[in-house]
C-alpha cells in the first residue's frame, strides 16, 4: 500500500502555467487557420457557382441554336442586346425575356413573349409550352434538377449568349445589388454604367474583397467569370 501511495506520488500532472500556455497557442493557431478556411470555403462556393454559370451559358446557347434551326431563333441581323431572364422559386422555373421582338415567330405558334410561364416539374410535354422561353425553362429544368431557388441572367446578342450571371442565393434581382446591371455600349462592348461590371475587361467591383461576392454578400457565378475590378 505504501508503495502504491509513492507511486501516485511520483507522477506529475500539468501545472496551470503549461495549461494556459497550450490553450494560448490553441487560440492562436485557430486565429489564423479558421479565416484561411472561411476563404477557402468562400472560393470554392465562388468556383462553384462560376462553373453552374458556364453550364447556363452552354445550354441557353444551345438552345438558341436548336430554335433558330426551327424558325424562331434570334434575328442575326439585329444587333440589338436581349436579356433573358430566369428565376427558380421553389422548384418553378420562369424565363422571361427583355425584347421578344429580336427573336423570329411563327405566325400563332412559337412566339416569344415578354413574359413566360412558370414552368412545374410536372410540365415536361412540348405542348404545354406555349412560347419558346417556357421550353427554355423546362430544358433547364430537366437539366439543373437540383436547383429549387436561383436567379440567372443571360445577355443574348445574334443568337449567342454572350455572357451570364447566376446566384443560388436569391431569386430576386435586386437582391444582387447593382451587378445585373450591365448593358452594351455603341461599341458593342458590354459594361455597366454604374461602373460595378465592366463584361469588356472582365472584370466586376463586387464587394472590392472577394471576386464573386457581391456588395450585398451573395455568392454569384460570371460567365466568364468575372475577377476583382
Amino acid at each position: 500500500m505504501i508503495k502504491k501511495l509513492q507511486q501516485l506520488k511520483a507522477k506529475k500532472g500539468f501545472t496551470l502555467v503549461e495549461l494556459i500556455v497550450v490553450i494560448a497557442i490553441i487560440g492562436v493557431l485557430a486565429a489564423i487557420l479558421v479565416p484561411t478556411m472561411m476563404g477557402f470555403v468562400t472560393s470554392s462556393r465562388v468556383t462553384s457557382a462560376n462553373s453552374t454559370a458556364a453550364s447556363f451559358q452552354d445550354q441557353i446557347e444551345q438552345f438558341l441554336t436548336d430554335c433558330d434551326t426551327k424558325g424562331y431563333g434570334m434575328k442575326q441581323a439585329n444587333t440589338s442586346v436581349s436579356e433573358i431572364t430566369i428565376t427558380v422559386s421553389s422548384g418553378d422555373w420562369t424565363t422571361d425575356v427583355e425584347t421578344p421582338a429580336s427573336f423570329k415567330s411563327i405566325t400563332g405558334a412559337q412566339d416569344w413573349t415578354t413574359a413566360g410561364t412558370a414552368m412545374t416539374a410536372t410540365d415536361t410535354a412540348i405542348a404545354q409550352a406555349n412560347a419558346p422561353q417556357n421550353l427554355l425553362s423546362i430544358k433547364l429544368m430537366a437539366l439543373f434538377p437540383d436547383i429549387q431557388n436561383a436567379f440567372v441572367k443571360a445577355y443574348v446578342k445574334a443568337g449567342h449568349v454572350e455572357a451570364v450571371i447566376y446566384t443560388a442565393d436569391s431569386s430576386v434581382e435586386a437582391d444582387l445589388g447593382e451587378i445585373t446591371a450591365a448593358a452594351y455600349d455603341a461599341t458593342g462592348a458590354l459594361v455597366d454604367t454604374a461602373g460595378k461590371v465592366d463584361w469588356a475587361a472582365k472584370t466586376a467591383n463586387w464587394d472590392q474583397k472577394t471576386a464573386g461576392i457581391s456588395d450585398l454578400g451573395l455568392t454569384v457565378g460570371t460567365a466568364p467569370a468575372l475577377a476583382l475590378g
